[in-house]
């Protein structure tokens, strides 16, 4: 998508992290450790993006409207579990583990999530890689994940799984099944924090 189409929603949250001073000139405090589920800071901070209209106006761009009509049949209608990220440097074992957005979400058949970073993504941040095809597997076992007292589910994959990624731009959106196998990579910046947001979708019925 053009890069501006992210700028109201990415003011908004860049006034909120302001606010917090969770981000002072650009950088971030490790210390604060971003990335659990529970976390309440997170939490508040949470309600006060996703009540922005700007963050529903994204949701509705018209580029990422039609990338999805010729995906899911037909109109696409929002579901739930939409999500803003906050990810923080050197906190790898907050990072997320390989799971499908299916385990976590009620009647996830024919979902599709739409992830975006709110600006530039290269690998060091700590983007999305999938597992290619393994959309078609069906829901695989999941179980929790002890990941730093932070319980959270996940599943299994061979050492050798031919994950798949790429330093993304402002603009880029990651496209997923419900059912695709994805994790996160850790953000080993210095000092910078990752924002994205999780948008899902299915065919309006």
């Amino acid at each position: 998508m053009p890069p501006e189409r992210l700028a109201p929603l990415r003011d908004v949250i860049d006034r909120e992290l302001a606010s917090r001073k969770w981000v002072v000139n650009g950088k971030t405090d490790p210390k604060l450790r971003f990335g659990r589920w529970d976390d309440v800071r997170w939490l508040q901070f949470l309600i006060d993006v996703l009540g922005a209209p700007a963050y529903r106006e994204l949701a509705a761009a018209p580029e990422l409207l039609a990338l999805l009509r010729p995906i899911l049949g037909g109109e696409p209608e929002l579901h739930v579990g939409d999500v803003c990220r906050l990810v923080s440097p050197g906190a790898v074992d907050l990072t997320t583990p390989p799971h499908q957005d299916a385990a976590y979400l009620k009647d996830a058949a024919g979902v599709w999530t739409a992830w975006l970073p709110l600006g530039d993504c290269p690998r060091a941040l700590g983007p999305l890689a999938l597992l290619p095809g393994t959309h078609r597997d069906g829901l695989r076992p999941h179980a929790q994940v002890d990941r730093g007292g932070d319980k959270v589910v996940g599943t299994e994959v061979p050492a050798s799984a031919p994950w798949r990624t790429a330093d993304l731009a402002a603009g880029d959106v990651i496209l997923f099944s419900s059912l695709t196998v994805h994790c996160a990579l850790p953000n080993v910046t210095a000092d910078r924090l990752r924002v994205s947001v999780d948008y899902r979708y299915r065919r309006a019925r």
